[in-house]
């Protein structure tokens, strides 16, 4: 591996993971224009509830693994060997967890079988999200960017291919497991061509070290996921499926439009990561940077989303989810707050920042889902939108003040050693 290797590079080769989100929001297109906005209302719902209750099996590992495997390549295949060992302990509680959740809000059976199936495909891409964040700390984005590839693939192939059939929303839960089932050898089979054969290790005194260091990053995590998915639970629970499958039709082009952020974060963690073990003064430079690169990105990507985000829903969706227009031009706000965000949540994550970034979490999910109380009742998936900008906002003020505080001190006084 080439440290010296340039960023752009790297962002070349890790858009390649962000670009394949296309093929999902491709199967998302297709499943709104075959199972209707009701159906697909409740697939929404399932799917968020899944992604809730994923991040109590990971609980910040991954994040873990990448700063880990980023200062000291040789630790990745031990490292992974033990969170795999961990994850099917966790594994069992987030089950357990979601299947109670799924039975307490939703009485139908269609949409409990699909939270089930959806929380199992879950499961495993939280598998594969181990081996993706080992892949991006020794820098081997163009790997991450096939293992993302071949996932988004099978899930397009399958889920389309099911949804053709008219196998409807359970025919497509059950093509979600499938293809995980998939991706999940496969990305094991690329992984242990760069860290050697690994398979689950138990070793109880790791675990529970392993834990430790993960325990800010991981409840980090579930509160911001608690924070993005929220939303959609509680409309499915407050105003019904139809709503929720037009405002989830609004939230998947936004999600695509956020990758932009995503792909510079997740090329700035591993270099950030390096620099912050041995180099200070250059970890300042490039968190400088990255914070600049995500403000200018910031602008565009909102025009691009108010301008077109009616006649993008329209021409992906159909005439029928035409009202999520209006709630895709009020996302986009966001990303004048979110891309910058992205920029901070890497500098946060290589210094070790948990703290904040859980205050960070904790604040903008205590508002946001406080907002979506009031508004959605009121003003239905156009409230939910609302809140979420206005948490995204206020997320990005918190942690801003925070890093500033702790990762750029004034002149004269000395860096801390930790973020904490």
């Amino acid at each position: 591996m080439n440290r010296g290797t340039g960023l752009i590079g790297h962002a070349a080769r890790a858009s390649i993971a962000g670009m394949s989100t296309l093929l999902l929001a491709v199967l998302l297109v297709v499943a709104g224009r075959l199972l209707g906005d009701q159906e697909y209302g409740k697939f929404s719902f399932a799917l968020a509830l899944a992604m809730i209750f994923e991040t109590v099996m990971d609980f910040g590992l991954k994040e873990i693994t990448t700063r880990k495997v980023a200062r000291d390549r040789k630790a990745a295949q031990s490292l992974v060997a033990q969170t795999f060992g961990l994850k099917l302990a966790l594994a069992l509680a987030a089950a357990i967890g979601l299947v109670v959740a799924a039975n307490l809000l939703r009485p139908e059976a269609d949409v409990r079988l699909a939270c089930y199936l959806l929380g199992a495909a879950s499961i495993l891409r939280s598998y594969v999200l181990t081996i993706r964040y080992t892949l991006q700390g020794i820098e081997r984005f163009g790997l991450d960017g096939l293992v993302v590839v071949i996932d988004r693939s099978l899930l397009l192939v399958l889920g389309a291919g099911v949804l053709a059939g008219g196998f409807g929303l359970i025919g497509l839960a059950v093509a979600f497991v499938g293809a995980r089932v998939i991706s999940l050898i496969a990305a094991w089979a690329l992984a242990a061509g760069q860290i050697g054969a690994f398979r689950p290790a138990f070793d109880r005194e790791r675990w529970l070290a392993l834990q430790r260091q993960a325990l800010p990053f991981g409840a980090f995590i579930i509160v911001l996921h608690l924070y993005s998915y929220a939303d959609t639970v509680m409309l499915g629970v407050i105003r019904g499926d139809e709503e929720t499958g037009l405002y989830n039709a609004a939230y998947r082009l936004y999600e695509g439009l956020a990758n932009v952020g995503q792909v510079l974060q997740t090329v700035l963690i591993p270099r950030l990561s390096l620099h912050y073990g041995t180099n200070r003064a250059a970890h300042g430079r490039l968190a400088r940077r990255g914070l600049l690169a995500g403000g200018l990105l910031a602008p565009a990507t909102a025009a691009a989303g108010f301008l077109l985000g009616e006649r993008a829903v329209i021409l992906l969706f159909g005439p029928a989810y035409a009202p999520a227009g209006q709630v895709l031009q009020l996302l986009s706000i966001g990303f004048v707050f979110v891309l910058p965000l992205c920029a901070l949540y890497a500098v946060a994550l290589s210094a070790g920042a948990g703290a904040w970034l859980l205050r960070t979490a904790v604040t903008g999910c205590v508002a946001n889902i406080a907002l979506n109380l009031v508004l959605i009742p009121r003003f239905g998936m156009h409230g939910a939108a609302a809140a979420t900008v206005a948490g995204e906002a206020l997320s990005m003020t918190v942690l801003a003040m925070g890093l500033r505080r702790h990762v750029w001190p004034p002149a004269g006084v000395p860096r801390p050693t930790t973020c904490e």
